[in-house]
């Protein structure tokens, strides 16, 4: 019987939802879908005529209207083209834009009883008073300025009641969407419509939850620490909840107010390289970075500081995945086709014809041969990687998609607050201070020490399973003693590698040790380098000339 309720209330929201797309002059958008069919069997006609009313709207203006009414789910999406500035028009963005402000509010009172239930105890009991306007109207949420009985100035986030049912429905409305576009459109069935719509809803629904994006708050603000200028509000844990966030009050300029800063007399050019910095840190350092940069969720502080606000959507590229990036992006530089296209390979979730990849990616790789590092723009990279992997409907992984959507909506912000931003100069400090460390010494020489106990270890593998052992079948059974024999020299050969490796990894320690700058010289290299490197030479022709030895003995 639930489950029929749904399916009711599922129908008469997409009903809804077209009655909407219907009102706003999009019914075209249905047929392209390859919905129409299934809307008039369900009694649904596509062929209505647009209001009067909207007549005289423009389509962007008509796309805001249509995205409001819709919902959460919708106006997530509208919202980011707010920040596009070098790619969208200005009557897109100035539309899109008003998503942000211009969500309808809901009066505290309603929201009182909600907040009451998340605190346990009456409001006034914990705050000495609450700004019943709102600070800022979310789709939703909404945020109230209060002072608290101690007189401490917060922030209450409140989540919109009843909006987890509305959002759960919607999404389960979206993936029945999704599924019939797949099955009714060719052209939108390669975009895998389905799965994006089941990444999104993870996506959303753990927004949902208030208290996952005050940790990701508090993990990304001990990851930036070391960066004065920036700042992540305080968390009250003794009041947030799943549905209530209670946190530090910052008093700064929203970035997208060009005009107050101009007026505050701050460096807007330096604003854009500070944001982009603490970014890339994200991103490429700590590998946790806020995914929805865009300049509603940044405020400008005096000498030039920003805050970071709304943590629910978040990115994580594991160290895999960040080297792999940093591979994919030296490898275009250098121009090693091949080499890039084993990294696509392992991003994409099916196996591909190497070779017809290799001449695919050719093209848009060359354009980057010999390029600098400060003038790639990875954004583009991962754009074009994604078009060539597309032609094979291949996705790009969610946490690199997901990377790449960071990367588009924090060069907007950039370019919103300085017009000649460049996104990829900012990461060039980080980028060379990558490839010093992978390929430094020490950490070569860690990590052949590595690869040297994973062959080791190996080895161990291959000839345990490969020892034969007593059964049960005609297979004639092996002494006893020639087993221990055949393992007393196995364990014999093991210790020997191990001596070779051990002395292989003091033979390079000692190379470095002989560029000591301080202490006693002989012919311009340190003596304590030079004693590590003639033993390390020494005990690696012992271990040489006794294996030799020990071989010859077998003939």
């Amino acid at each position: 019987m639930m489950e029929f309720l749904k399916a009711g209330k599922d129908l008469r929201r997409l009903n809804e939802l077209s009655n909407i797309l219907i009102k706003y002059g999009f019914g075209d958008l249905i047929r392209r879908m390859g919905l129409a069919d299934s809307m008039e069997r369900a009694g649904k006609l596509t062929r209505y005529q647009m209001s009067d009313d909207f007549l005289q709207l423009q389509p962007p203006e008509r796309a805001r209207r249509a995205m409001e009414e819709m919902g959460p789910p919708l106006i997530k999406p509208g919202q980011t083209l707010a920040t596009r500035v070098d790619r969208s028009s200005p009557d897109w963005i100035a539309a899109s834009g008003r998503l942000q402000d211009d969500v309808p509010t809901t009066p505290f009172e309603e929201l009182r009883p909600q907040v009451e239930r998340s605190l346990g105890q009456p409001l006034q009991s914990v705050f000495r008073s609450v700004d019943e306007k709102p600070l800022g109207t979310a789709s939703m949420a909404q945020v109230h300025r209060a002072i608290t009985v101690k007189g401490d100035r917060v922030v209450l986030k409140i989540r919109k009641p009843n909006i987890r049912e509305k959002i759960e429905a919607d999404l389960r409305l979206l993936k029945h969407v999704a599924r019939l576009a797949e099955t009714q459109s060719a052209e939108l069935k390669r975009y895998s419509p389905f799965q994006i719509v089941r990444e999104f809803e993870r996506s959303l629904l753990r927004e949902l939850d208030f208290s996952v994006e005050c940790k990701n708050a508090e993990r990304i603000a001990h990851n930036i620490v070391k960066f004065r200028f920036a700042k992540i509000p305080k968390i009250y844990w003794e009041w947030t909840c799943e549905d209530l966030n209670v946190q530090e009050f910052i008093d700064g300029i929203p970035a997208r107010n060009v005009s107050e800063i101009d007026a505050a007399g701050l460096d807007r050019k330096l604003i854009a390289k500070r944001g982009a910095k603490v970014a890339w840190h994200m991103m490429l350092v700590d590998g946790f970075f806020h995914a929805d940069p865009h300049p509603g969720n940044i405020l400008v502080l005096p000498r030039n500081g920003i805050a970071i606000l709304d943590f629910g959507m978040v990115g994580r590229l594991s160290n895999t995945r960040r080297d792999q990036l940093m591979k994919l992006v030296r490898h275009a530089v250098l121009g090693e086709i091949p080499a890039a296209v084993r990294i696509l390979q392992q991003w994409a979730n099916k196996p591909v014809n190497f070779e017809q990849l290799v001449s695919e990616c050719e093209d848009f790789m060359q354009n980057y041969y010999g390029v600098p590092l400060d003038q790639l723009n990875i954004p583009q990279i991962i754009d074009q990687a994604a078009d060539t992997l597309r032609v094979h409907d291949i996705s790009l992984p969610p946490d690199i998609a997901m990377l790449s959507k960071t990367c588009v909506t924090l060069e907007g912000f950039g370019r919103l607050l300085y017009p000649e931003f460049d996104l990829m100069t900012e990461a060039q400090d980080l980028l060379k201070t990558w490839g010093k460390e992978r390929y430094n010494p020490g950490n070569l020489v860690r990590k052949l020490g590595l690869r040297a106990f994973n062959y080791v270890d190996s080895f161990f593998d291959d000839t345990d399973t490969a020892l034969p052992t007593e059964t049960t079948h005609s297979v004639p059974v092996i002494d006893k003693q020639l087993v221990q024999l055949l393992a007393r020299r196995q364990e014999r050969l093991r210790y020997r590698q191990i001596q070779l490796m051990t002395a292989i990894g003091f033979l390079l320690a000692s190379c470095l040790l002989m560029l000591l700058p301080e202490g006693p010289k002989l012919w311009g290299m340190h003596v304590v380098g030079i004693v590590f490197f003639l033993g390390s030479v020494g005990t690696i022709n012992w271990l040489l000339l006794a294996t030799w030895w020990g071989y010859r003995s077998t003939e």
